[in-house]
Formats: C-alpha cells, structure tokens, sequence
C-alpha cells in the first residue's frame, strides 16, 4: 500500500482552464520571487521571465481561455495537466539540498509542459 500525505494542490475540476491558469501564474511569480537573487542564474531566470515568458504566459492564457468552452475531453486533459504541474511543484518544494535547482526546473518545464499540451489539443479534434 502506498502512503501519500497531503499535497498542496488546489483543486481543478471545478474550475475553468483559465482560472487554473491564473492560480498557476501567481503560484509561479510567487516561486520566482521566492528564490534568492544574489545567484546569477536566478537573476537569469527572471530577466527570462521578464521577455520571454511574458510572451509565452499571454499566448498560453488566450489558448486557455479559449478551451473554457471546449468540449469534456480537452478540459480534462488540462486539469490532468495542472495536476501534474502542481505535483512536481509539491515535489521541487519537498527536495531537501536540490530545493532550488528542482524551483528553477519547475518553472521553465511547467510552462513548457502547457505549451505543448495546448499544441497537442490543437492537433487533435475530440
């Protein structure tokens, strides 16, 4: 029997695809903001997040709002998605000497992840 303690995952299925989205933008400003800057990589990362993602987080959000009407089976396949996005967080958060390489993953991975979800349902017609 596997044992699972409690995962800090909001709920998801009662939710649109864009509210999902925008708890999991503010839960990954707040991971961005929470690393220390006086690591370059960090400073990195967020000069990343200050063009590139930009661009990326609006195109995901306009993709998202447009699956909030979508049919049963896409929405599910995002809340799937956000799931498993907020898994590997509660993972990243819980690694104990790893803890902030496993953060900076996590944040670059999870918006890499959507994309790709999002291009995968564009593909498919359900």
């Amino acid at each position: 029997m596997v044992k699972v303690e409690n995962l800090k995952i909001p709920s998801f299925y009662n939710r649109k695809p864009s509210e999902a989205f925008y708890i999991f933008r503010e839960k990954l400003f707040e991971v961005i903001n929470e690393l220390p800057m006086d690591k370059a990589s960090n400073r990195a990362l967020k000069e990343i997040f200050r063009k590139e993602g930009k661009k990326k987080l609006k195109y995901l959000e306009k993709k998202l709002l447009e699956l909030d009407s979508s049919s049963l089976m896409k929405r599910k396949v995002i809340y799937s998605s956000f799931y498993r996005i907020f898994q590997r967080l509660n993972w990243a958060e819980n690694s104990e000497s790893e803890r902030e390489i496993e953060l900076r993953l996590w944040t670059t991975a999870s918006i890499d992840f959507l994309l790709d979800v999002i291009n995968v349902l564009e593909e498919k017609e359900w």
